[in-house]
């Protein structure tokens, strides 16, 4: 409705200005009407572009979205639990009782796993470099976690708060990737 009225507006003000200045320079107006309709061919392409792109994101979208989805749902579902089985340990550090129940946590890492897993050899080919790259920063961050905490480099609080840390990296890159492709 904006972008009307601005044409409405700027419209209205450069046709006075024509008025004005064919009342006192006496223009040629076949000339100016050649203008007129070169300026809106132009402007006819454009708009014929913007909607090109427009539909060709709409068509990403739909096409990704389930995808996409389904892998912030499971990221935000590992993040939990992360955090969960890092504070569950921080507690057994700390001597502290804790009643907290983790129940499906294999579960809910497999399920991230697989949807990860789908994404890079199934969408891979709809996804942008960032989110891919992003991706594969996570898996290389997760075996380095493991295998620092299977030498004892690592307590299991600082694996699980370093896994916390690296699926929240990812989990930006994924919501941004979400936006952008949404039109949000």
């Amino acid at each position: 409705m904006v972008k009307f009225i601005l044409g409405v507006l700027s419209g209205s003000a450069i046709a006075v200005w024509y008025l004005v200045f064919d009342f006192k320079f006496d223009f040629d107006h076949a000339f100016a009407l050649n203008l007129v309709i070169a300026a809106a061919t132009v402007t006819a392409t454009a708009i014929h572009f913007d909607t090109v792109k427009k539909q060709e994101r709409d068509r990403v979208w739909e096409i990704n979205k389930d995808s996409l989805i389904n892998l912030s749902k499971s990221l935000a579902d590992a993040i939990k639990i992360s955090s969960n089985l890092s504070d569950r340990e921080f507690n057994k550090i700390k001597n502290i009782p804790d009643e907290s129940c983790i129940e499906d946590a294999l579960k809910i890492n497999n399920k991230f796993q697989k949807t990860m897993s789908d994404s890079l050899n199934v969408y891979k080919s709809l996804l942008n470099k960032e989110l891919i790259n992003a991706i594969e920063m996570y898996q290389d961050e997760e075996k380095r976690i493991e295998n620092a905490f299977n030498h004892d480099e690592f307590s299991a609080f600082d694996a699980y708060n370093h896994q916390c840390s690296a699926q929240k990296k990812l989990q930006k890159v994924v919501n941004y990737f979400i936006k952008e492709v949404a039109g949000i």
